[in-house]
């Protein structure tokens, strides 16, 4: 049978006003976004447009690079491409996003498929959907109260085991990073904290396992982001927001949605984590004290210094120090997410600085930050070492760097975390110009030799 050509995604080309190497260009990047090396050029563009069909994940990648384009969703199927066929990601996406559909059921749903290998690998290349995030920001507050949930109920039987679980993964996710753990967390979640969801009855107790639950959840978008696997990320970061909502607990709402602006944030989607960050404080900016302040409020400086806005930047790190700084902040009973570390705020005024180009004060503040981390944080101590480093080889202290660089790469040797390879990527190409320089070229020797001895396990 002759193929059809592909009018739909001609006339969209058309309407995004680009050319066929531009729209190769925009899904090879979409690409890296979920970890993916694609190449595609022009040529591969000119035969979907004669009729050939690409392989999941491309098609929803191409919807989403329109989509950003265009400004409005649009569906894979939009693009002109076959999709009825498509298994993982994108099916699993449309069905764990019903909003009619009881939260507990899409939590086990989503989590079913992290521990069914033959979805799993698609469901990990869901693309990342910039307009899902405002859709969330817009759509969540107007079915959450704004009041925090009381603090009542026991530690008592199964819900001191969901607590032990949250500060378990959490601790893990810290020395390990998120490739390990996912589906241990995801069969955990489906298997043994969903059917206690749909149990419970006494509604303090029920209220406290939703936010519990909601947090178990973050945890796992957590982890899939540092994996790479964004719009998976994305979807669990929906579903825990959910979770807050039926909790009806402001704090653990604002929580979610403040790690969905920083995954934005990370993408480079500047603006649209500005918004949530701005959303997860609420209009009046206030409500929320202490730790759970100082959380908010980091994220929104960081959004707005990456936005540019230096002064309401400034000024919101400021609150987040003095409510860091505040009686409220401190608790015998500090876990996860009843406590925000100085260590972790140190590194968000590093970003502060370093979006503003302050770099001297940015590299204080990484040294504060890596002064304070306990020895058993793998994930933030490498992180930490990696933005120093390039801070330092950035203003000309190669050698400096370099040393940063080597601890950095000692706590990688534990860790599995795809947030430390692009650090890694990053690495590479910035020492490129020194490869002469002895340091420089120590530390490039040391990662052909580790990426080769990967090889040969």
């Amino acid at each position: 049978m002759p193929r059809r050509r592909n009018e739909k995604l001609r006339a969209l080309l058309a309407e995004a006003r680009w050319t066929q190497s531009s729209l190769a260009r925009s899904v090879n990047a979409l690409a890296a976004e979920i970890g993916l090396n694609l190449t595609y050029d022009r040529t591969a563009v000119a035969h979907w447009l004669s009729g050939t069909q690409p392989v999941p994940p491309v098609p929803a990648l191409v919807a989403e690079a329109f989509a950003r384009r265009l400004g409005r969703p649009l569906p894979p199927g939009a693009t002109g491409f076959d999709v009825s066929r498509a298994s993982g990601a994108d099916g699993v996406a449309g069905r764990a996003t019903e909003r009619n559909r009881r939260v507990e059921s899409v939590l086990a749903e989503l989590c079913g498929e992290e521990n069914d290998p033959a979805r799993r690998a698609f469901a990990r290349l869901r693309p990342y959907r910039e307009a899902d995030l405002a859709d969330v920001r817009r759509a969540a507050p107007r079915s959450l109260p704004l009041e925090t949930a009381a603090r009542r109920g026991t530690d008592e039987g199964d819900l001191a085991v969901v607590r032990l679980a949250v500060r378990f993964y959490a601790a893990s996710f810290d020395a390990h990073g998120g490739r390990r753990g996912r589906s241990s967390l995801a069969a955990h979640l489906a298997d043994d904290i969903v059917p206690l969801l749909r149990e419970a009855r006494e509604e303090t107790v029920r209220r406290s396992l939703f936010v519990e639950t909601s947090r178990l959840s973050f945890l796992l978008a957590r982890m899939q982001q540092d994996a790479s696997a964004h719009g998976l990320a994305q979807l669990h970061f929906t579903t825990a927001l959910r979770l807050a909502a039926e909790s009806r607990d402001r704090t653990a709402w604002a929580v979610v949605l403040r790690g969905m602006s920083s995954q934005a944030l990370t993408l480079g989607h500047r603006r649209a984590a500005l918004h949530a960050a701005e959303a997860a404080l609420g209009d009046g900016r206030g409500g929320l004290d202490g730790a759970a302040g100082a959380f908010l409020l980091s994220q929104l400086a960081v959004a707005q210094a990456a936005c540019g806005a230096r002064r309401a930047a400034l000024d919101s790190l400021g609150r987040a120090e003095r409510a860091s700084a505040s009686p409220a902040s401190h608790s015998d009973a500090a876990g996860p997410f009843t406590a925000y570390s100085p260590a972790a705020l140190a590194y968000q005024s590093a970003e502060v600085f370093r979006y503003l180009g302050g770099l001297p004060a940015a590299r204080k503040s990484l040294d504060r930050s890596l002064a304070r981390r306990p020895a058993e944080d793998h994930r933030g101590i490498a992180l930490s070492h990696a933005r120093r480093a390039e801070i330092l080889v950035g203003s000309g202290h190669v050698e400096e760097a370099c040393a940063s660089w080597q601890l950095f790469l000692d706590h990688c040797a534990v860790l599995r975390s795809g947030t430390a390879d692009n650090a890694v990527s990053r690495m590479q190409q910035l020492l490129a110009p020194f490869s002469r320089v002895p340091a420089a070229a120590a530390v490039l020797d040391r990662v052909r030799t580790s990426e080769a001895l990967r090889r040969t396990l």
